[in-house]
């Protein structure tokens, strides 16, 4: 079923397939981007409908932190049970984190101290500068179709 909201307004939840790698599809979100800025639970409600779309194919989810400001970033509350969804989807192969930002680092380490998710363990962060991140994505085998894309993010 796809997003209601998305389909009112599109990008609402920011959550955009741009590509694919080693037969994983790569989704795109940006917290500075999306319209929900909600946190009693229906922004997890409707996350939910976009990854249950992605049915049981392999994934990568690709988290864009720029230009994140206060507003963005999200409660405790809210990330423990955002762990709790993507540790049970057995098809998310790994969470990459581009551009991150000193909140996003701190809440990776509480939790890799708070849960043993194996997902935790497949957190990478891509930072630098438009060339930099073409090298780094390359390097992992992104094509540069997906990279162009991305970077223009």
């Amino acid at each position: 079923m796809p997003c209601p909201k998305c389909l009112a307004r599109p990008g609402y939840h920011n959550f955009v397939n741009f590509g694919s790698l080693n037969g994983a599809a790569l989704f795109y979100s940006a917290p500075a981007k999306t319209e929900d800025m909600n946190q009693d639970g229906t922004k997890l409600a409707n996350l939910m409908i976009h990854i249950e779309e992605i049915g049981s194919a392999p994934w990568i989810w690709v988290i864009d932190c720029g230009n994140m400001g206060l507003k963005h970033y999200t409660d405790m509350n809210f990330n423990t049970r955002l762990l709790d969804i993507i540790a049970k989807n057995k098809n998310l192969t790994g969470v990459w984190i581009v551009r991150p930002n000193i909140w996003i680092r701190g809440a990776h380490k509480l939790f890799n101290t708070m849960s043993s998710a194996i997902i935790l363990k497949k957190v990478s962060y891509f930072d630098g500068s438009k060339l930099e991140l073409l090298d780094k994505f390359q390097s992992v085998g992104m094509g540069i179709e997906a990279i162009q894309w991305l970077i223009r993010q």
